[in-house]
């Protein structure tokens, strides 16, 4: 399976098209950049549970501006489809004490990204279950390199030690992706390109005062990534998302998921009354005390000092109130390096774009994110 460029000739442009297949849904979000700025010319989403991606995919582009052409299209998928890990793998000194040249280093680390790959496929079935060719490696890179304890940026001109590397590897379901690419050539979308979410937080991480957890809520699961010193120190995933929020309210409250997903938008906006407000917050309390501890867990595997932001994007509205998403066992439980400091990640965060009514909205950062990592790279 390929991935990046596809066969035809691709047309520069300034229109790019994100996608987020989920499991339960499609998200989409039309970017334009123009002279005066980025412009979002349509967004939404639509359903998967009654058809094939193929046929949301077709539903999607026939709300798009039919005189507007996709010219890129970068697109991002669910947990189970799009595996991300952090792996350190070592190798111990060969031979005599000598100074690594650069054909060497080249050796070395071809050596390390292959040995990457095989122990990332077997991790990925024994977590999984799904056989390795079921999942292609969309890329395997190195994060780090450390020689005897000391983080070096090359390894040529360097003493040959124990060395030791951090890599970030990423693989995809490519029954998720095929979908995709068919309507891709279907549309003659030339320049098309799959990103996981690490990817395009990677790219909005770099600027300063920006290193923190992220908290990326989805409808089942939900991805976490601590950025510290430049790069991820850990990837994880917890199993709740926003559909465990969402089933609890239908239970409780005897709603429709369809109408408690339209209470929860009006939560969100604080938009219902107080004394509604108050008794959702009340209900919701024990689930979201759940969660906090489920996050508390994985995170307390990192086995690192923590850095103080935590930031809460995706499907995560139901959590208004982000201060009792710890509550009432205290963030002093985990190894923070200051006072931790908890917000929403907004697509204003990511991108200065004109008139988008979802620009405070958290559900629409993801695709924000994929937007920023097209639309910054040109």
């Amino acid at each position: 399976m390929g991935f990046g460029f596809l066969s035809f000739a691709p047309k520069k442009g300034n229109n790019v098209l994100a996608l987020r297949v989920g499991e339960r849904e499609v998200d989409f979000l039309l970017f334009k950049n123009t002279s005066e700025g980025i412009r979002v010319l349509a967004y939404g989403s639509e359903e998967t549970l009654h058809f094939h991606i193929r046929q949301v995919l077709e539903k999607i582009f026939a709300q798009l501006p039919q005189k507007e052409r996709i010219h890129e299209l970068r697109v991002t998928f669910e947990t189970n489809s799009f595996r991300a890990q952090v792996i350190t793998l070592t190798l111990p000194p060969k031979g005599h004490s000598h100074i690594i040249d650069s054909g060497e280093a080249r050796s070395i680390e071809r050596e390390i990204l292959s040995r990457a790959a095989r122990t990332l496929q077997n991790t990925l079935f024994r977590e999984s279950g799904i056989l390795p060719n079921a999942f292609s490696l969309r890329r395997v890179k190195i994060l780090e390199r450390s020689i005897a304890g000391y983080p070096v940026s090359k390894l040529a001109g360097s003493m040959s030690r124990e060395l030791e590397f951090s890599l970030l590897g990423m693989f995809l379901l490519e029954s998720s992706f095929l979908p995709v690419e068919e309507f891709a050539r279907a549309h003659r979308i030339a320049d098309m390109s799959v990103l996981h979410i690490a990817e395009a937080l990677e790219s909005f991480v770099r600027k300063p005062e920006r290193e923190g957890i992220y908290l990326c809520i989805e409808e089942e699961k939900t991805q976490i990534a601590v950025q510290m010193r430049d790069r991820f120190a850990f990837l994880g995933t917890v199993s709740m998302g926003a559909h465990n929020f969402t089933e609890f309210f239908a239970d409780r409250l005897g709603m429709r998921e369809s109408t408690v997903r339209v209470f929860q938008q009006q939560y969100f906006e604080n938009s219902l009354s107080v004394g509604v407000q108050e008794k959702m917050q009340t209900y919701l309390l024990p689930e979201i005390q759940k969660f906090g501890t489920l996050i508390k867990q994985k995170l307390l595997e990192a086995k690192i000092v923590l850095p103080g932001s935590l930031w809460v994007f995706g499907r995560g509205g139901v959590l208004r109130n982000l201060q009792s998403l710890f509550a009432p066992a205290p963030l002093d439980d985990l190894p923070f390096a200051q006072k931790p400091r908890i917000r929403f990640l907004l697509p204003e965060d990511v991108l200065e774009v004109k008139n988008f009514p979802g620009a405070r909205d958290p559900f629409y950062t993801e695709l924000c994110l994929l937007g920023a990592f097209a639309l910054n790279r040109r």
